[in-house]
């Protein structure tokens, strides 16, 4: 099958009302797969009603949320721990949503590692990364009844980055429903380039690296690349996780995005863009004044050449 482009955007920006006017919009731009993120999927899983509003969404305008980026944060992450949410009440909704996933042809579920709770030293890194594994081991299963690939996503923290998330999926080497989501913009702050400057880290940065100080990974496409089966792309300073719009940071897109084409396993490509401007907990963004466009999302991600 074709490795397609899907394209994202900030859902919960927005009233549901709202919905079918941005869908017009990507329509008559040619694009007819749009990202599943987790801020509909969270809702879709607790709320029958809003999975029929996406159901009828996909009736009326012909488009379908093709890619889906499965529940995340604190009591989602695969660390979660089992003194914040039950485990097994995770789990539980990690299945449902690897069903929703299935039903709207979703061939891929990105789950996070979770980092929060390290952050907040509630528990130590190995710890973590048991709790994890043990999760992906749950929702294996799941994952192949579906037919849907699990895509364990590499972060900026110590439970998440590359070597970590490598460790996690390694096990499963040869099974087609375990793989990883590259994210682009995550490995970016990860590299140590010429020129960056240690003390310009976001303070969370220096949080979630607190025992071992900021340990770089300017080979993190490397380590992933045998297992990469879809991908977040998106840029930022190397500083912070902006979410910014392609070209608008310091990623060399021409060298990456021709690593990224080369990735044996690579299922299909994702815009993952931060459509909102100004300042939030990464620093200041890098769209201009109101935020990028959907005209600008899909321009700059065809230039890309997918």
């Amino acid at each position: 099958m074709a490795k397609e482009l899907i394209f994202n955007y900030s859902w919960k920006r927005i009233p549901v009302e709202s919905y079918p006017v941005v869908i017009r919009e990507f329509l008559d731009w040619g694009v007819e797969k749009l990202v599943f993120d987790d801020s509909l999927l969270g809702r879709a899983v607790k709320e029958p009603e809003f999975a029929d509003v996406l159901r009828g969404l996909r009736k009326r305008f012909g488009v379908n949320f093709g890619s889906m980026h499965g529940l995340a944060g604190r009591g989602y992450d695969m660390d979660t721990l089992e003194s914040f949410r039950s485990r097994r009440e995770m789990i539980a909704d990690h299945v449902r949503a690897l069903e929703i996933a299935a039903e709207f042809g979703s061939r891929t579920y990105t789950i996070h590692v979770g980092a929060s709770h390290y952050v907040r030293r509630e528990a130590k890194l190995p710890e973590l990364m048991k709790l994890a594994a043990d999760t992906l081991e749950k929702l294996v299963p799941a994952a192949e009844r579906n037919g849907v690939v699990l895509a364990v996503e590499n972060a900026f923290e110590p439970p998440n980055s590359a070597r970590r998330v490598r460790e996690l999926v390694e096990p499963y080497a040869g099974n087609e429903f375990v793989g990883v989501c590259f994210d682009t913009g995550h490995a970016n702050i990860m590299t140590m380039k010429p020129g960056k400057e240690i003390g310009k880290f976001r303070d969370y940065m220096y949080r979630s690296w607190f025992e071992t100080g900021l340990v770089f990974e300017n080979d993190a496409l490397e380590i992933l690349k045998p297992y990469i089966v879809t991908t977040h792309m998106h840029d930022n300073d190397g500083y912070g996780d902006s979410h910014s719009m392609p070209f608008d940071g310091d990623t060399d897109w021409n060298a990456l995005v021709k690593e990224l084409k080369s990735c044996p396993r690579m299922i299909e490509y994702q815009s993952e863009v931060n459509f909102g401007d100004g300042v939030n907990w990464s620093g200041r963004l890098l769209a201009p004044p109101g935020g990028y466009s959907i005209k600008r999302l899909v321009e700059t991600y065809r230039k890309l050449g997918f």
